[in-house]
């Protein structure tokens, strides 16, 4: 069966308790990773890991938050748990993801054949951002324990969040490698697929994230970073016509990609 690790701080008893009774009702085995709190590390190590990150946060306006940096800490820990076990393919969940039945059916079918080592397969979570960015493919649809995949076309970038995916152990062994000599985001996608570290990424629907965020430390952290960059934004003269640029941008890109996919080829694998 597959195995399944659940990302959770130790002081998030109350998620933990539910997402536990979750699985035990479902007869599921799992396992939690302790995660890393960020505001627990040094400025040292925060200063640190900033220097050598690289990826999408490098443009975005503000640094990385120390939520972030332990959020990333947290899942490169159950990459290297799931070498320890020497697993080929594991089941990554953080402890606010929403399970039903769905995912039950899923882990009890869950088979192998035709799954890519190098690709990355999200079960869902992308509750409250808007999906019109996402362009899918038509050609290039799995079925994985019951569960329809469908791959991403160069729209990595407008996906976001790691509450829940399917990871082998050697994409989990190409991230590791990748940490010991830079830092990245764990839900930096778009940069990891443009560099070659992820194959494709293939998402599915049957995992809901909590449309309340409140509750989240990454999240608050992540809006008041925001907040700050956005104040300096609109004090640019040029901030408007940024704006019209970016939209013309994204209208043109979704008119190609939304050609593409009738002509795109089906995968090997």
């Amino acid at each position: 069966m597959l195995h399944i690790y659940i990302v959770s701080l130790q002081q998030d008893v109350e998620k933990r308790r539910v997402i536990s009774k979750t699985l035990e009702d479902y007869g599921l085995k799992f396992s939690f990773i302790n995660a890393v709190y960020g505001k627990e590390l040094s400025e040292g190590v925060l200063s640190s890991i900033r220097a050598k990150s690289v990826g999408n946060v490098v443009r975005r306006g503000f640094s990385l938050t120390p939520g972030e940096i332990g959020c990333t800490l947290s899942h490169i820990m159950a990459y290297q748990e799931i070498l320890n076990k020497d697993l080929d393919w594991a089941c990554i969940l953080e402890d606010d993801a929403i399970l039903d039945e769905r995912f039950k059916d899923f882990i009890n079918n869950f088979q192998t054949t035709g799954l890519n080592s190098e690709s990355l397969y999200l079960l869902g979570g992308q509750n409250g951002f808007p999906g019109t960015h996402v362009v899918k493919s038509i050609n290039n649809i799995k079925y994985i324990g019951g569960q329809k995949f469908t791959k991403v076309i160069r729209s990595e970038r407008f996906i976001y969040r790691t509450c829940c995916y399917l990871i082998s152990s050697s994409l989990a062994k190409s991230l590791i490698f990748l940490s010991k000599k830079s830092f990245i985001l764990a839900d930096d996608f778009d940069f990891l697929v443009k560099n070659k570290i992820i194959n494709n990424i293939y998402l599915s629907n049957f995992v809901d994230h909590p449309l309340d965020l409140s509750e989240s430390h990454l999240q608050k952290e992540r809006e008041s970073a925001a907040l700050n960059r956005n104040l300096i934004y609109h004090q640019k003269k040029n901030f408007f016509p940024l704006r019209v640029k970016n939209s013309i941008e994204w209208r043109l890109r979704l008119l190609i990609l939304n050609t593409y996919k009738y002509v795109e080829k089906k995968d090997t694998i």
